[in-house]
């Protein structure tokens, strides 16, 4: 199964794995790659994330503070504004 079709049920909310999400407490944003049920009854989320650096890392959060993002999608290709000139 495709990470993007993954759902998973916690705490009463739907997440869908490969999709992106911000934490509310710290404003991290990054794709949830796993979730995670424990014991205690607390349901974790994990988010992949890029530093300032640019570097990879991924953090867990309690699914209380995780909301969805929405990704605005670009039409690829040039605009019309592109004006293309050829040598005389």
């Amino acid at each position: 199964m495709a990470l993007e079709n993954r759902v998973v049920v916690l705490n009463g909310t739907e997440f869908t794995l490969g999709r992106k999400y911000r934490d509310k407490v710290l404003g991290v944003e990054g794709v949830a790659v796993a979730s995670a049920t424990y014991l205690t009854g607390c349901d974790q989320i994990q988010l992949a994330a890029r530093d300032a650096n640019g570097m990879p890392y991924s953090q867990w959060f309690d699914v209380t503070r995780i909301e969805g993002v929405t990704v605005e999608e670009r039409p690829g290709g040039p605009g019309p504004d592109i004006t293309v000139r050829h040598p005389a």
